[in-house]
């Protein structure tokens, strides 16, 4: 009895230094139809892509997942943003990229509108979408419904944005040099709060709370930015693989990490982020999106895959 209630204190102190997760994950689905270094959910659809080709599955059978539509781009596809279900807007460096529908696939029930802006990133909250050019900055835009573009105003913010998002009142972008907070309080005029510039090699990031996950080579750091005047640096973890991308859902980091998989971790502590769960890949994780209990997971020449983390 004594050997038992030892074992079980074991299990327990185990559990509590490294953190259990109380959700499994498996896998539904793998499309291997379409080149994935890019991926998105957005209305019950998802969007793949590469440089050149853009493919949109529907998910209502999350088990089998139905191409409708693909288009093609004669120049590189530098980002993508979608709106209403049917508007994908394409961020190019080429302002007469015209996208052309792929007539092979003859297939789908949708109709989708595309349309090209001039920019490397772009993000979007509500029917504002801000578009990063690294010659002039951040445009301010109002789609409406996704029929109309007007530019409302435009930050001149030119030190090459890597990854920015929108949370208003602010816009965090990682530019050449590390990180800027950006109020747009007023949208026709907005002003830089704080920077942070002792990030080296930033590529993504992600917001939850008052906390910036920023990741920077095989590093992942912390920056609090209850202040957004001044944003600090709090806490700093090292991974064994290159990260791709970030994604955050429900206090939980989710981290692509090239052949080191995906890597999930409770932040519910930004000061002590623990390791939860992974999900170990034959091949490269380029990027993920998540959605209610699903993981949409990038895997570049090998297609794109679900999988239900519940």
């Amino acid at each position: 009895m004594k050997h038992f209630f030892l074992v079980f204190l074991i299990l327990i102190l185990a559990s509590l230094a490294l953190g259990i997760d109380d959700k499994f994950v498996h896998q539904l689905a793998h499309v291997k139809n379409a080149q994935a270094y890019a991926i998105k959910y957005d209305n019950d659809l998802v969007y793949v892509r590469n440089q050149n080709y853009i493919w949109v599955y529907s998910i209502f059978n999350a088990w089998q997942p139905r191409l409708e539509t693909g288009f093609l781009s004669p120049y590189p596809i530098e980002d993508m943003e979608t709106h209403a279900g049917n508007y994908l807007f394409v961020a190019s460096r080429e302002p007469t990229n015209q996208l052309v529908q792929v007539d092979s696939l003859n297939v789908g029930t949708r109709i989708f509108f595309p349309q090209t802006i001039i920019g490397d990133k772009t993000t979007r909250e509500g029917a504002t979408m801000y578009v990063a050019d690294r010659f002039k900055g951040i445009d301010i835009v109002n789609i409406g419904g996704g029929t109309m573009r007007e530019i409302i105003s435009t930050f001149s913010e030119k030190w090459g944005i890597k990854d920015f998002l929108a949370n208003y009142p602010y816009i965090f972008a990682l530019n050449d040099f590390g990180l800027v907070a950006i109020d747009i309080t007023d949208q026709q005029n907005p002003r830089s709060l704080g920077t942070n510039y002792q990030i080296v090699d930033a590529t993504c990031l992600a917001k939850n709370g008052n906390t910036i996950w920023v990741g920077a080579g095989k590093n992942i750091l912390a920056l609090s930015v209850v202040n957004p005047n001044n944003p600090v640096l709090i806490s700093q973890i090292r991974m064994t693989n290159e990260i791709q991308k970030l994604r955050i859902k429900d206090n939980r980091l989710f981290i692509a990490m090239g052949r080191g998989g995906i890597k999930i971790m409770d932040i519910t502590n930004p000061l002590r982020a623990e390791d939860i769960n992974n999900i170990y890949l034959t091949v490269p994780v380029y990027d993920l999106s998540l959605a209610n209990d699903y993981i949409f997971v990038a895997l570049g020449k090998e297609g794109w895959a679900i999988f239900e983390y519940r």
